[in-house]
């Protein structure tokens, strides 16, 4: 497999973890009030929103994705 195919890493699957699982969650695990169904409400839409849009760009544009996940590896990609 070269380069240009892979482009799921490690690099990219942490932060996709920590934003799409991590940070809808935060008001559960800052609160620790595991009953407060307006942040499930929240979790879920916030994870579903994400999961449809990707997949809805992934259907009808997969070459705009492949773009953005290179993006930072390009020579004059700016931290």
């Amino acid at each position: 497999m070269n380069n240009q195919q892979r482009i799921i890493t490690p690099g990219v699957v942490i932060p996709l973890v920590f934003f799409v699982v991590v940070i809808p969650f935060l008001p559960l695990l800052i609160s620790w009030r595991w009953d407060w169904w307006e942040a499930w409400l929240y979790a879920i839409v916030y994870i579903l929103g994400f999961v449809l849009s990707r997949g809805l760009a992934a259907r009808r544009h997969p070459d705009l994705l492949a773009e953005r996940a290179r993006s930072m590896q390009r020579a004059d990609a700016e931290s």
